[in-house]
């Protein structure tokens, strides 16, 4: 008889929908969790060689493409310092903090968006220091 079998499997399937959903992240040995809190550096452009940034200190990676790097644990609620240094001539910035205290809930903390035509310093080798803002 194949009425059993067809019974037990829409009895399981029926069991599996109440139960609660098993495919949260776990939090890491990090700490960082994917339902937040997150605070992620979005690098919208390619860097080029010699650019370097650092968030309270601590280097950020990727820089040579663009991505999104997971800064969680370079930051700490309240205030935060971005530096970008380059020791060339650049004709473009585009970063962006995000933070979100819970899952899928972002919001932008800083940009910043520089152009060598409106900003002559990016013309020649230096750094420029930004402050931001964690909440907590």
């Amino acid at each position: 008889m194949r009425t059993l079998p067809v019974l037990s499997f829409a009895t399981a399937l029926a069991a599996l929908a109440v139960l609660p959903a098993g495919a949260q992240q776990a939090p890491a040995e990090d700490g960082t969790s994917a339902n937040g809190p997150i605070t992620i550096l979005k690098n919208m452009q390619i860097e080029p060689n010699g650019v370097r940034v650092t968030i309270d200190g601590r280097g950020v990676d990727h820089l040579q493409s663009a991505a999104y790097s997971d800064i969680t644990t370079s930051v700490r609620p309240g205030r935060n310092t971005l530096t970008v240094t380059w020791n060339a001539p650049v004709q473009r910035f585009d970063f962006k903090v995000a933070y979100a205290p819970t899952r899928n809930n972002f919001r932008s903390v800083l940009v910043v968006q520089n152009d060598a035509s409106r900003d002559p310093a990016l013309r020649q080798s230096g750094s420029r220091t930004f402050t931001f803002t964690i909440p907590g």
